[in-house]
């Protein structure tokens, strides 16, 4: 017998039909199953744990590329025959060009820079109306441009008395919606662990008669995050009560990131004048393009608003919520740290220049959509 034979014996089998039945059935029968075969074409398509591939003629590159790539791993793949490999395409060959040119233009995920922010110098702040931290929090942790930011603020968390929620290398802060009950209100905001050192003061700002929420976090660098929500029928003034409160002018000098959902639509009469209200009175103007819905009802209600220029402001994408996320990149500078001694004059680690008061930043938008007032 030749050695690229494989011997197969005849074996004997015994079936019982029951465990304790003394009939049986014997049979002896050579152990192999039928084995069809098909075309390279009617293949494609399908995978197989093991497959052979017989090359009895010359196959084209296309056809021995289907034919070889139909198993799981190299380990199933038996080539019946002499393989032959096929020609090098032509220089103008479609695939061939069509290869090269996807090589030279590769495409880059439309949030990639999200995702692989690692610039000290720039702080990435994503904000989110995620409808309940108790559903989505597993959402939120799978994200990797949530988990790649710095800071993360969030709005109607739907949190109680007790409730964590936590995100690797984060600290994280709520204000609760209800002591014992889940209701659409509440804001949360987490931190970075290596930003904690730089954390000035956390202050919370609950109104549960009006339904506005404030949080602001306060930076030793001059720099203050705050995170609102307004629930549905808030007047314009509830919201500037709450804002009066906690903006308060003792950290006027502070860079000042505002993010929340008012439940205004910005693109509407009403939405314009509360944005010219927000800078003729606390200086902040709103960041992200009206004309790019934060909603899946097509309106615009989640907005950041800042004192001064970001680097970049615009809408990302979710699957769980009604309402888009918001990404905010903005300056970080270490170095310009709030002290409580006074400074030496000649000591250029720590500095509040005036540089800090600049309010005439722009902003680069997201998308090319022009700002529309």
């Amino acid at each position: 017998m030749g050695l690229l034979w494989t011997p197969i014996e005849r074996m004997k089998k015994v079936v019982y039909r029951s465990n304790n039945d003394a009939i049986s059935v014997t049979r002896n029968q050579f152990p192999i199953i039928l084995a069809e075969a098909m075309t390279i074409h009617k293949s494609q398509g399908a995978t197989f744990q093991e497959a052979a591939v017989g090359f009895k003629h010359n196959l084209t590159r296309s056809l021995q590329y289907v034919a070889l790539s139909r198993v799981t791993s190299i380990q199933g793949l038996y080539i019946l025959g002499e393989y032959k490999a096929p020609p090098p395409p032509r220089e103008d060959d479609l695939i061939l060009q069509e290869m090269k040119r996807l090589k030279a233009h590769s495409i880059l995920p439309k949030y990639a820079f999200l995702h692989q922010h690692n610039d000290p110098n720039t702080l990435q702040i994503m904000y989110h109306n995620v409808q309940s931290l108790n559903a989505h929090h597993e959402d939120i942790a799978a994200d990797p441009c949530m988990m790649n930011s710095n800071i993360l603020l969030f709005a109607e968390t739907w949190t109680v008395v007790g409730d964590k929620f936590a995100l690797d290398h984060f600290d994280h802060y709520h204000l609760l919606s209800h002591h014992s009950r889940r209701k659409p209100s509440g804001v949360s905001i987490y931190i970075k662990k290596h930003l904690s050192s730089m954390v000035e003061e956390v202050e919370m700002f609950p109104n549960y008669e009006t339904g506005v929420h404030v949080m602001v976090v306060n930076f030793k660098t001059k720099i203050r995050m705050a995170v609102l929500y307004a629930k549905p029928g808030s007047s314009d003034d509830d919201i500037f009560d709450a804002l009066d409160q906690s903006l308060d002018s003792k950290n006027s000098d502070y860079r000042t990131v505002l993010a929340g959902d008012f439940n205004i639509d910005m693109m509407t009469q009403r939405g314009k004048e509360f944005c010219e209200m927000l800078t003729n009175i606390y200086y902040i103007t709103l960041r992200n393009n009206p004309s790019q819905y934060t909603t899946l009802g097509q309106i615009t209600i989640d907005c950041v608003f800042s004192t001064h220029g970001l680097r970049t402001c615009g809408v990302y994408e979710n699957a769980f919520s009604t309402h888009l996320p918001l990404y905010v990149q903005m300056p970080w500078e270490k170095k310009k740290v709030r002290t409580s001694y006074p400074q030496e004059e000649d000591d250029p680690s720590l500095e509040c220049g005036p540089d800090l008061l600049d309010r005439t930043g722009d902003i680069d938008w997201a998308e090319d959509d022009g700002f529309p007032y």
